[in-house]
């Protein structure tokens, strides 16, 4: 199970649930993250390992539980349905990431 504020949790149990009802796999890679999780990520970004962006330590929205990646078979569908019901970013540059 992923983790990530009370206060936020029912906005992304809701994206996970749309997924599901639509029938587009998802599959949960990130939630809330330490710092040091967050470095290592920036880190490998830096160095050119990353297919994905990866924010300054520090300024990540996933370090506040206000971000979650997830993997799906069909990223722009689920991007708008977040954006247009929830009011959320999402950006076919980072299509896993999910923010509040």
């Amino acid at each position: 199970m992923w983790r990530y504020p009370r206060e936020t949790r029912p906005y992304f149990d809701w994206l996970v649930a749309v997924a599901k009802a639509l029938n587009l796999q998802p599959r949960v890679t990130s939630t809330v993250r330490t710092n040091r999780e967050q470095t290592k990520l920036y880190n490998k970004y830096l160095r050119g390992e990353s297919r994905f962006p990866a924010a300054k330590p520090g300024t990540s929205r996933h370090q506040r539980g206000l971000a979650m990646d997830v993997v799906t078979t069909d990223p722009a569908l689920l991007g708008a349905y977040w954006k247009y019901y929830i009011g959320g970013k999402w950006s076919p540059k980072d299509w896993v990431h999910y923010e509040i």
